[in-house]
């Protein structure tokens, strides 16, 4: 409301940026009408206005006709399209981006193409989204060895010398704490004698059974049958989501393999998605 106040003094004019589809050159523009836009932004970009097609820069959203246009707000990215051009929004950059992280020999070369679609970003969720992806590059998750990635072991134990290692500990390390928890509340809280005793049988033999199956072990083991493990053969995990829902809505992945720090993260992270 604020612009449109503003652009009654300034003759209807609104100030815009066009950019190419390679956001090779961005640039600011003001317009009164789409016609306006057209004209002003091919002069900018060197384009021929017979034959360009103009889009939104974040979902890719065709942009045509004077109506439509004259409800965008000011600072709208556009992006002008030559013929045979395409554009899928700012979420196809993502998902490039994303698709690309495994490709471990152009890591740099991709380093370096996101930091591009980060430079005049004006959308910090944008940004962040991006940048996350960015710093997954410079991590190195299908390191496995301490001799590997030493960063990642730091403040462990000598004795562990793989990644694998360390995860199984972890994941036995919970289910004992899960487990040791029942049992004291148990312990505490249940005071009727027959009661307690049907318990703790039950927790005796879950311990046999945890024991014959090495803790689960194996939830937390990238290199573990499909079967054992809750995450991919990469160390990815996603969250499942509350325990009343079929998913987790917000989409939650971490990978406690790519560095210490999401190691480290990943002891805080619920399971249970509380």
């Amino acid at each position: 409301m604020f612009t449109r106040f503003l652009s009654l003094f300034n003759g209807g004019m609104r100030a815009y940026k066009v950019q190419d589809v390679k956001r090779e050159r961005r640039v600011g523009v003001t317009a009164k009408t789409f016609n306006d836009l057209l004209v002003k932004g091919c002069e900018k970009l060197q384009l021929d206005p017979e034959t360009v097609t103009i889009v939104l820069e974040d979902d890719g959203t065709l942009v045509d006709s004077n109506t439509f246009f004259q409800k965008l707000p000011a600072q709208t990215v556009l992006v002008f399209l030559r013929e045979g051009e395409k554009w899928g929004g700012a979420g196809a950059l993502i998902h490039d981006a994303l698709s690309k992280l495994y490709n471990v020999s152009r890591k740099a070369e991709i380093a370096s193409e996101i930091r591009e679609l980060l430079v005049g970003e004006g959308s910090p969720e944008k940004v962040h989204i991006i940048s996350q992806y960015l710093e997954m590059l410079q991590t190195d998750p299908n390191a496995e060895y301490r001799y590997e990635d030493e960063d990642w072991f730091e403040g462990l134990n000598k004795k562990y010398k793989t990644k694998q290692e360390v995860m199984r500990n972890n994941a036995q390390t919970r289910i004992r704490s899960y487990f040791n928890s029942a049992k004291e509340q148990i312990e505490k809280e249940v005071k009727d004698p027959e009661t307690k005793e049907i318990l703790t049988e039950c927790l005796d033999q879950m311990s046999n059974r945890l024991k014959k199956n090495d803790f689960h072990g194996g939830y937390f083991d990238r290199t573990a049958r499909p079967a054992e493990r809750i995450c991919d053969k990469q160390g990815w995990f996603q969250c499942q989501g509350p325990f009343d829902s079929e998913r987790c809505d917000s989409f939650h992945t971490i990978n406690p393999y790519a560095s210490r720090g999401y190691r480290q993260l990943f002891g805080l992270w619920n399971l249970d998605h509380v």
